[in-house]
């Protein structure tokens, strides 16, 4: 893996050397290794940063930080949360972590509120908290902290609502339960639609709010007050549509290197497949998420604010770095994006509409990792964790 970083950091310096006005450089360096775990192999762009001082490596004249290794991370559906899953899987695999997880499959409550009691004894270390939580859940903060450390980092993801629904009814095929396309959400009157119950007891209107522990209806008041709890609760809670900047905030907030929120889209539908909407079906498919309208437009502006703060030329040096180097690993890697059915996958996705990776380098684990299916990967890391904590009965 070493050596692949190494290529990795070799391609991205050249990429960059020819696209970058040679006085912007020195600056571009800077921003780049700043927050570098010094456990890493990745200082990007290490042949040049080798002959810098030890003080360019600090922020701001500030320590350079340690990565922080305690991460709650609240899946939300729809949101590419499986994405961003897939970086705290591979960085609690790589480093010997342990996962809050269930004896099967990949939720841990939802429908109901999450309980500590739903993690088997033996998936449990014997001292009883753990230091990553990243599988489907439904928020109940007291009884997720008493499997947490103290110093967890909380974490979640948002996304427009109105195309969350729309993901949401067509990956599951929602038609199927309420008889009617989303094309006749327009022509309904909203009262039917409200009413509409949820989907397997899971899956409907403000899903984002359902998933982070509250009911879908709620009064203007009640839904102020969870909103400012949650903005609160959360270290950081990232958005969809600007997922790059996001993982840069996200590696900061955890004192992480590029390399580790590095990440291929995961469970996401091919562009092909997506249905347009008319623009009165999106309305009312907002009118009818309004409370997660709310939510999502509390932290976008939150989120822009964090950009402001962070820098807007330094953000869009690091979002540059991160996407050549997502490039780079595509190489290294030899993927290629297929259907997520398809017959030359070692592991299937869950679903044909979304795509899929295939690697020709296999023999390296980050690659292999990167390529993989949520459900693959949450069972490797089962089976890992099983070793770790000498469980009996291995399978």
């Amino acid at each position: 893996m070493a050596e692949t970083r190494h290529k990795l950091d070799q391609g991205l310096y050249t990429r960059h050397l020819k696209t970058v006005v040679v006085g912007l450089v020195l600056a571009t360096l800077l921003t780049l290794v700043l927050y570098t775990t010094p456990t890493t192999t990745s200082f990007i762009l290490s042949a040049t940063t080798n002959s810098l001082s030890a003080s360019v490596l600090m922020d701001e004249g500030g320590p350079r930080c340690l990565p922080h290794r305690h991460v709650m991370f609240l899946k939300t559906h729809k949101c590419a949360s499986t994405t961003v899953q897939n970086i705290f899987l591979r960085y609690g695999y790589t480093h010997n972590l342990t996962f809050a997880l269930p004896s099967v499959g990949n939720y841990l409550g939802n429908p109901r509120l999450f309980k500590a009691d739903m993690i088997p004894n033996k998936l449990l270390p014997l001292h009883g908290v753990v230091d990553l939580f990243a599988v489907h859940s439904r928020l109940n903060p007291p009884e997720h902290k008493r499997i947490l450390y103290n110093d967890t980092r909380w974490i979640t993801i948002v996304r427009e609502p109105a195309t969350l629904y729309e993901s949401l009814f067509n990956f599951f095929h929602m038609k199927n339960g309420y008889g009617f396309d989303l094309s006749q959400f327009s022509t309904r009157p909203m009262l039917e639609l409200e009413s509409l119950p949820r989907y397997g007891g899971k899956l409907g209107k403000n899903q984002m709010l359902f998933d982070l522990g509250y009911s879908d209806n709620m009064s203007v008041t009640e839904l102020r007050s969870a909103i400012e709890q949650l903005d609160k609760r959360f270290d950081l809670v990232m958005i969809s549509e600007y997922m790059d900047e996001s993982l840069v905030l996200l590696r900061h907030l955890l004192c992480w290197s590029l390399h580790d929120v590095v990440v291929f889209a995961k469970n996401a539908r091919r562009q092909e497949v997506k249905p347009t909407l008319e623009p009165r079906t999106l309305q009312a498919l907002r009118e009818l998420n309004s409370a997660d309208v709310l939510l999502y437009n509390h932290f976008v502006a939150k989120h822009r604010r964090s950009v402001y703060e962070f820098g807007v030329q330094r953000m869009a040096n690091e979002v540059s770095a991160l996407r050549s180097l997502r490039d780079e690993y595509y190489e290294v890697c030899g993927a290629r994006e297929v259907k997520g059915r398809d017959s030359s996958l070692k592991f299937k996705e869950y679903s044909g509409l979304v795509s899929g990776y295939v690697t020709a380098n296999n023999s390296d684990q980050n690659c292999l990792m990167l390529s993989m299916p949520e459900l693959p990967l949450v069972d490797t890391i089962r089976r890992r964790q099983k070793v770790l904590l000498n469980v009996d009965g291995l399978s």
